[in-house]
């Protein structure tokens, strides 16, 4: 079997070798929340993990005690909600009426198709892997999160997928990260909000629809575009989407005002005074102006007409 180098969560790396399938990993590959293309992800009993490789741009290998590893890229594994995996193959079953489990997964194996230019899935694995996803316990709890129950009796409890409460559940998880002690921690939501003028005293209601909205922008990178305007659209960012506009339009006449000077007053400037700036002389002129010329013919009488003798 084939050696990679990964990065994973510390408290996987403790359970990872107990729970992965014995004759080795069992990769799900299923569409990418975001994109649909066709990705891998590593299941285990409490979560799912999601499989980036990191290539680098020119050919390395890794050092591995004696022997040498020779393909360099890193796998990094991060654990992923399973809502995410599951709300477009929800949308993508288009089921309205309440079903078990397995006919909600039986639908989604149908529903399932690769873009002609993902060379990755194939209708094999796209029926394990959902098959498999069907049987991961955080899976079932996924579905309560995203779904309407309903107890038909005998333990038999059927699910609806319902947008509105997907919605409200992503809502409850921005709600969570935007606080202010979640953003503090994250330095790239502070730059953004730094950026859009929001941390100065006075705006600490734009400063809160700052936070939600960018808390937005990374929770949607799990998102489709569609689903992603669905959670904008929950909330009331009127106000930050006035100020953001305004502040746009001040840049763009700034620098249309910055480049006009520019080119009157800047460039034309500039010329005039390589034009008016007198040459620098050289070092013989110098050095011909100090000697003594004291009883020497002037030039011009060299090209008088000299008088005739009588």
């Amino acid at each position: 079997m084939a050696t990679h180098f990964a990065v994973l969560p510390e408290d996987i790396i403790q359970t990872l070798s107990l729970q992965l399938h014995p004759n080795g990993y069992q990769y799900l590959c299923l569409p990418h929340p975001r994109t649909g293309h066709f990705s891998l992800f590593l299941p285990t009993d409490t979560q799912i993990l999601e499989v980036q490789a990191v290539s680098p741009s020119n050919e390395r290998s890794w050092f591995w005690g004696q022997e040498v590893v020779e393909d360099g890229k890193l796998l990094v594994m991060t654990g992923l909600d399973p809502a995410f995996l599951l709300i477009p193959l929800l949308e993508a079953a288009k089921s309205t009426v309440f079903r078990t489990p397995d006919d909600i997964f039986d639908q989604m194996s149908q529903s399932l198709k690769a873009p002609d230019d993902d060379s990755v899935a194939n209708d094999s694995s796209q029926a394990k892997s959902v098959a498999r996803l069907a049987d991961l316990k955080c899976t079932h709890t996924g579905l309560r999160r995203v779904c309407e129950t309903k107890d038909i009796g005998g333990d038999t409890i059927v699910y609806r997928y319902s947008k509105e409460k997907a919605v409200q559940y992503l809502r409850r998880k921005v709600d969570r990260l935007s606080t202010a002690q979640e953003v503090e921690k994250s330095r790239t939501i502070i730059r953004i909000l730094a950026r859009d003028g929001l941390m100065d005293d006075g705006k600490e209601s734009l400063l809160e629809q700052g936070r939600i909205k960018t808390t937005c922008e990374l929770v949607s990178q799990y998102l489709s575009p569609s689903m992603k305007s669905e959670l904008l659209a929950s909330y009331d960012l009127s106000a930050l989407d006035k100020h953001l506009k305004s502040r746009l339009a001040e840049e763009t006449l700034l620098k249309t005002t910055t480049n006009t000077g520019k080119g009157k007053g800047g460039a034309k400037g500039e010329a005039d005074k390589k034009r008016k700036a007198p040459a620098k002389r050289s070092h013989g002129v110098d050095q011909l102006k100090k000697a003594n010329t004291t009883g020497m013919a002037k030039l011009s009488s060299f090209f008088t007409k000299k008088e005739k003798s009588k």
